[in-house]
């Protein structure tokens, strides 16, 4: 049991590591060339991804010590710090929102929307087709691995996907006269942000407060069912 909980642990450092090299080379390439372009979109989405890479490393770190076996302090192991993990990836989510949300009311509060290159929707196509791919990958592993944190880097790895799709819109309508809309869609991008960070906060302390989903029952019910000699209570 031990040894298979470590082998699922290894799994999922291996997303993980998968989503910082993505982040890394996306934050790059987006915030060298939205220097070229003169996109502050594609620059936000940019600097977006280096927090990620932070959050990313975040879990990384719970996913190598929750590999540390239990001793005389942890009974029970230490697994747990897996969901602590997940929970301060999720306070780095919500600082990103609510500071993405910040800038972009002062935007539109300052009335000074400027056209850019439409160049940088490939750039932002580009990451968006990256960061699907990512999640895909992430999510297939998170339920082979039971994963939780890796769960959490899946979510993370879409929200972001959709956050450069939004960029592209944003700079595509930006370049035909309609700066205003850069400013919107970048409002709808930071619900999805945080409605995301809220979802894994939840997970999180739902975790480590021990909660219980009582819609499982019935499952678990079914599976001791199965047990010879076992009787339906």
């Amino acid at each position: 049991m031990a040894a298979s909980s470590t082998k699922n642990l290894k799994l999922a450092e291996k997303g993980v590591w998968v989503s910082i090299i993505a982040y890394i080379v996306l934050s790059i390439g987006q915030i060298a060339f939205a220097a070229i372009v003169h996109s502050s979109a594609l620059q936000a989405n940019g600097f977006n991804n280096v927090t990620d890479i932070m959050g990313n490393i975040a879990i990384l770190i719970g996913l190598r010590l929750a590999r540390i076996p239990a001793d005389s302090d942890h009974v029970y192991g230490h697994w747990k710090i897996e969901s602590i993990a997940s929970l301060i990836s999720s306070f780095i989510m919500f600082f990103v929102g609510f500071e993405v949300l910040r800038e972009t009311v002062m935007t539109l509060l300052s009335g000074k929307e400027e056209a850019i290159d439409p160049l940088g929707a490939l750039v932002g196509l580009f990451s968006a087709f990256v960061m699907l791919g990512v999640y895909l990958y992430n999510r297939a592993s998170a339920k082979k691995t039971n994963s939780q944190a890796l769960s959490a880097a899946s979510k993370d790895n879409l929200s972001d996907a959709v956050t450069s799709i939004g960029t592209v819109v944003a700079i595509l309508a930006s370049s035909v006269g309609w700066e205003w809309l850069d400013s919107a869609m970048a409002v709808v991008i930071c619900g999805f942000i945080l409605k995301t960070a809220y979802d894994i906060f939840h997970e999180s302390v739902f975790s480590l407060s021990d909660g219980f989903d009582e819609n499982l029952v019935e499952e678990y019910r079914e599976a001791i069912c199965l047990v010879p000699k076992s009787k339906r209570g």
